[in-house]
């Protein structure tokens, strides 16, 4: 079954963009930046990767690559990042979009980056793996770790970003995400988010 945005999460979007858009002014430029959907806004970054650095967090839950193209601005240049780190692609598979599509649109958002906050290092962290499990089949909808795995393969390719493996380390042996790291067969726990956290430190 395909996802679609409710009324309700447009509104919720709308609102952490708002938001987002004034928390930028008091922000100084060459910080690092978090963006994505809710596997970012939901990550406790300062918990797990330092009160002291300059981190941001703009993740906003239920947004896909073409939202994240549109709001660019709000969520990564306006902040003129040193580095921006960028999970984003979930919710495409989960609108139904093609790995082609997904590439696409996301080589878009590294362009544009690079035309708006040229010294910007762009990480891209890999597309989550989901639970195979059938108590979360109503989360995890059309998701799985075959496409998943194919389109991580496929961002790999791009120019212009460091590709950040988070997928192998979340994983259990039927190469899907271990049932004791995420709380729905799609979103992380504290568990699955010390692991990711574990990855991304020595990039900071």
């Amino acid at each position: 079954m395909l996802e679609t945005v409710s009324k309700e999460l447009l509104a919720y979007q709308m609102d952490r963009l708002d938001s987002y858009r004034e928390l930028n002014q008091a922000v100084k430029p060459g910080g690092i930046i978090f963006a994505g959907d809710s596997l970012i806004e939901f990550f406790p970054i300062k918990k797990f990767l330092g009160r002291d650095l300059p981190i941001h967090n703009r993740g906003i839950a239920g947004i896909d690559s073409k939202w994240l193209l549109t709001h660019l601005d709000q969520q990564i240049c306006d902040l003129e990042p040193s580095k921006v780190f960028i999970l984003i692609g979930t919710n495409d598979i989960g609108l139904g979009a093609t790995n082609s599509e997904i590439k696409e649109m996301v080589a878009e958002i590294v362009a544009e980056i690079k035309r708006k906050s040229s010294e910007t290092q762009i990480y891209l962290l890999s597309i989550l793996p989901v639970s195979d499990a059938t108590q979360y089949q109503k989360t995890v909808k059309v998701r799985n770790n075959e496409t998943i795995d194919q389109l991580n393969s496929a961002l790999q390719t791009l120019t212009g970003i460091e590709f950040i493996d988070l997928s192998s380390s979340l994983k259990n042996a039927n190469n899907a995400l271990d049932l004791q790291l995420t709380k729905d067969g799609l979103h992380l726990n504290l568990e699955g988010y010390e692991k990711v956290a574990k990855v991304l430190l020595p990039y900071l």
